[in-house]
């Protein structure tokens, strides 16, 4: 089965993208089920922090990595491929 280096190329990308929104999905699970957790011992009083505020650095915080993860990783997936294409092909000439 013969194909040409762009149909490689493509379907290269097509993977490394689906393979990028697994992970943000892993992701995005491990997000919600760790911060329901920490949200309920803070709810419960288990854990206190102080200030009360304080509780809500981590959600926001990770948060905010979530979309630079999804920004960078997903939605930026198919561009990280065409740089490192194009990196592989100038070390080749």
């Amino acid at each position: 089965m013969a194909g040409t280096i762009d149909e490689y190329k493509r379907l290269f990308r097509e993977a490394t993208v689906t393979d990028q929104m697994k992970l943000f999905q892993i992701h995005i699970v491990i997000y919600l089920v760790v911060n329901i957790i920490w949200l309920a011992l803070n709810m419960m009083g288990t854990v206190t922090i102080y200030p009360p505020w304080a509780v809500y650095y981590s959600p926001v915080g990770w948060g905010l990595l979530v979309i630079v993860h999804y920004w960078f990783y997903v939605r930026g997936a198919e561009n990280l491929c065409r740089l490192r294409e194009e990196m592989v092909e100038s070390k080749i000439k």
